[in-house]
């Protein structure tokens, strides 16, 4: 039978044993580095590392961060040399894998099948690293950040030891210790050998990410100098990203000269005269392609600017009671002259009296003859009067892409910061082209609320552009890119961007009919003191008006044609010069007999919406991206944590 007091004794000890299990931390206890280094440069470290494991963070192994860059005697970052010789674990080989990660080598050590036992642990890293000895003029030094700053656990007990090559002694020792950029010195060096060999050791546990850092100068001549070979191979390796950049930018803006030369530049301008007769050929929604350099917002315009034309040709007759438009055919067949985009429209009303409601039960209709409409003229006129150059910017945007990625796999960097780059460069360029083609249409803007709007929605667009170039820009400066490889990239975004715009030329057939057409749209703008003044202009009248009215609905300019007819109408009806009641080809009820021009001109501007409204909603689809460091001074550094 157990005595009371032995009772009491075991209890203690349970309660000893249970406190101190509940207590226990994940910490390295030790942390020692054994630092050769080699007559040719060349560094062997040994990292002897004790670790306490609980199973927190530390489940299967350890991980150990060594930075690949660090700067040189003249301040210039250098890329470094690494290569891993051994990994023991408790004496044992240990299976271990190699990442690379901006500029870090990753050593992640253990079996991802397996998990570790509680406990301690040593571990034990051998690895070669070359170019980390800094050459000054009067003497050579080793600098180096023994622990790294950027380790997850604290560490109780952290040694070094640094050996010459023989004959050689330590002319000046120095150490620093805790957080990155703190000069304290909260430790000891001891010279062994004659300062052939240096023992440094911190005083002090440090905390996490605190480090030891140790630097050791003697006399030149001790280690070898880079060859003049090496030096080359050297500053190649230092700067090639900039090098392929800069060289690879300079291509790529000679080959896009060279295209813009060929095929970019734009014929002589023509001069542009008010005329009051469209072009000879030239139907509305060609009108409307020349000007915009193709079809814009799906074509809508000109669709409904064809609508109009055949209406008020007598092909067609418009019906809106209400809100509601319905399209009725007048005749049948296709009559002589129709363009093939109209012809397109009336393929769908064959016959006489045969309608169409604009509405969403006939949106897939109104949408299947939205797009035989714009094929059709499309296919007829493609290139005839505006070149793209397609072919031209696809193969410079292609080059730009394989130098990119060059510049990318050059520099190292991680695919973290890869996708995060792209992932920012891709809606900056899309950006930039919405932006664009926004201020193009501020441009066409008539209307105060019109340019109000697209300077709004331009700030807006200006303002997301800056902050995600501005992330850009922050993401690469962490990654730490050099300046010129930086100009190299930002110039290659710019020199795609201005190129995707200039490249597209009219043809000479293309700059006069876009002249005539800017006649024409002079012409519809003019106030009626001005269009009177013009020498043979023909006076104003319901037909004239009538006729060019799809004309004013194609080039966007239909309120200010229609203002102008209402000042003559009001004049004209005031005197009995003319009596009009309102076209033959529209019945509505909006249309009011006192405003008949600007209440035609309402309807002309709501028809494309109408269309647009009508069209079936698109399909969904959803689509998503997804996106350490190392601190230290010197060579070595870096920092580590458990997985």
């Amino acid at each position: 039978m157990v005595k009371p007091a032995a009772q009491l004794l075991i209890a203690f000890l349970l309660v000893l044993g249970f406190a101190q299990g509940a207590t226990a931390a994940e910490e390295i206890r030790s942390f020692h580095a054994l630092i050769d280094v080699g007559k040719d440069g060349t560094l062997t470290v040994t990292e002897t590392i004790e670790v306490t494991v609980e199973g927190r963070q530390i489940l299967r192994g350890i991980y150990r961060d060594i930075p690949l860059r660090y700067e040189d005697a003249n301040g210039r970052m250098r890329e470094v040399g690494l290569d891993v010789l051994a990994v023991t674990r408790d004496g044992n080989t240990e299976p271990y894998a190699i990442e690379r990660d901006s500029g870090v080598l990753r050593i992640r050590i253990g079996d991802a099948n397996v998990l570790l036992r509680h406990g301690v642990h040593v571990y034990e890293i051998t690895y070669e690293t070359t170019r980390q000895i800094r050459h000054f003029e009067d003497h050579d030094e080793l600098y180096w950040n023994v622990t790294g700053n950027g380790w997850d656990f604290p560490i109780l007990e952290a040694t070094a030891e640094v050996r010459l090559p023989l004959g050689a002694g330590a002319t000046g020792i120095t150490y620093f210790t805790g957080p990155y950029g703190s000069t304290e010195q909260a430790g000891r060096a001891t010279r062994l050998d004659g300062g052939n060999r240096i023992r440094f050791e911190a005083t002090r546990e440090l905390g996490r990410r605190e480090g030891l850092t140790v630097v050791v100068a003697f006399p030149k001549g001790i280690v070898a100098p880079p060859s003049a070979a090496e030096l080359r191979a050297d500053w190649w390796r230092d700067n090639r990203e900039w090098i392929v950049g800069i060289g690879g930018l300079a291509l790529i803006l000679t080959y896009y000269l060279w295209a813009w030369r060929r095929v970019g530049r734009d014929p002589p301008r023509e001069i542009v005269i008010p005329r009051w007769t469209p072009p000879k050929g030239i139907s509305p929604a060609l009108a409307n392609y020349i000007e915009q350099r193709g079809f814009r917002g799906g074509g809508w315009d000109a669709f409904a600017a064809s609508v109009i034309d055949l209406a008020v040709k007598g092909h067609l007759e418009l019906e809106q009671p209400s809100k509601t438009l319905t399209i009725r055919r007048k005749g049948s067949g296709i009559p002589d002259g129709i363009g093939v985009g109209q012809r397109a429209i009336l393929k769908e009303l064959p016959e006489d009296g045969d309608s169409l409601t604009v509405d969403k039960a006939n949106g897939e209709t109104i949408q299947s003859i939205g797009h035989a409409f714009r094929s059709a003229i499309e296919t007829e006129h493609r290139n005839e009067f505006y070149r793209g150059n397609t072919l031209y910017i696809a193969a410079g945007a292609l080059a730009s892409v394989v130098l990119l990625v060059s510049i990318i796999a050059l520099g190292d960097f991680s695919p973290h910061a890869i996708s995060a780059a792209f992932g920012i460069i891709v809606p900056s360029f899309l950006i930039a082209i919405v932006a664009i083609n926004v201020g193009r249409r501020f441009r066409r803007a008539h209307s105060l609320a019109k340019r109000i709007w697209a300077v709004i929605v331009t700030a807006f667009l200006g303002y997301l552009g800056l902050n995600l170039i501005g992330g850009l820009l922050l993401l690469l400066v962490q990654a730490e890119m050099d300046p010129r490889t930086l100009a190299a990239i930002a110039g290659l975004i710019l020199a795609n961007l201005v190129f995707f715009f200039l490249m597209g030329a009219p043809t000479p057939v293309g700059q006069k009919r876009s002249a005539e057409i800017a006649g024409l749209r002079q012409y519809l703008m003019l106030a009626e003191k001005e269009r009177m003044s013009m020498q043979g202009a023909p006076e104003m009248s319901p037909q004239h008006f009538e006729t060019l009215l799809p004309y004013a609905v194609a080039l966007g300019v239909e309120k200010p044609w229609s203002r102008a007819f209402d000042n003559w109408l009001a004049t004209a009806l005031a005197t009995g010069a003319a009596t009009y009641t309102g076209p033959v080809w529209y019945h509505g009820s909006s249309v009011s007999p006192g405003r008949l021009g600007s209440s035609l001109g309402n309807m002309a501007s709501s028809l494309p919406k109408s269309f647009t409204a009508s069209l079936p909603a698109p399909k969904s689809s959803s689509s998503g991206f997804s996106g350490g460091g190392f601190s230290g001074g010197g060579g070595g550094g870096g920092g580590g944590g458990g997985w």
